[in-house]
């Protein structure tokens, strides 16, 4: 049978074949749950720029989803907050669906990533938007979950990535159009990060906490959250 681009049975291969679904109020209270308010006229407008599967009736659940889909439109709401262009998360989607079965696997290569990410992006926007969507998918996963994850560099070698010392290096280039030499590509941004969990985020010195007023509150700490989100990812996960 074949699979629709952007289709049910895609995301629900991403799922691992786990078969949970949720109907449209339970993703959009889900959604709302993660502190992004969302209506049915957004979920159609996404479904119609094909960042999002449409709904199938399965059984007597009619208009369900795939429970993944709940990660795709928290993702996309987040990275349209942070500005993001629709045409570049259209780009950054197939690296999204990358990023999770490689969650799922749990081993991350930096090789196919690259490749994955440089056949489908071409725009600075979303070139510049890959760094924050491996922080955001890989980050699912709390600290105990993800500190068995494999990184594996583009030379082989593996790393831990709840190891803080481990980093991944993101380099963006641009062509640009020299008068004598003609079309001249060069590096345009670069930035390094590590994809650890930090245990205690709002008293950790080494952390720099941004999008609040200098007196305003800071939120709780999300340790107990994360812990929870563990358990139900491991449950959810074959061999988890």
């Amino acid at each position: 049978m074949a699979i629709e681009e952007n289709g049910f049975l895609e995301y629900l291969q991403l799922q691992d074949g786990v078969p949970d679904l949720v109907t449209k109020s339970e993703l959009i209270a889900r959604v709302r749950a993660e502190g992004y308010p969302v209506s049915d006229r957004q979920l159609t407008f996404y479904v119609s720029e094909g960042l999002l599967p449409r709904s199938v009736r399965v059984g007597s659940r009619a208009g369900a989803y795939p429970s993944i889909v709940i990660d795709l439109l928290t993702w996309i709401l987040r990275a349209r907050d942070g500005g993001v262009p629709i045409e570049a998360l259209k780009e950054l989607l197939p690296v999204w669906k990358f990023l999770v079965r490689a969650r799922t696997r749990r081993e991350l290569d930096l090789g196919e990533l690259e490749y994955v990410a440089r056949q489908h992006v071409s725009s600075t926007e979303g070139a510049l938007g890959v760094a924050r969507l491996v922080i955001d998918v890989m980050s699912c996963y709390c600290s105990k979950c993800r500190s068995d994850i494999v990184i594996v560099t583009k030379s082989g070698a593996k790393m831990l990535m709840g190891d803080s010392t481990s980093t991944v290096g993101f380099a963006v280039a641009r062509t640009f159009d020299d008068e004598e030499a003609g079309p001249t590509p060069r590096w345009f941004a670069s930035t390094r990060v590590s994809l650890a969990s930090t245990d205690r985020p709002s008293s950790d010195p080494t952390t720099v906490i941004l999008g609040l007023k200098p007196n305003e509150a800071l939120p709780p700490d999300p340790e107990d959250e994360r812990s929870e989100s563990c358990d139900q990812v491991r449950e959810s996960v074959p061999g988890g």
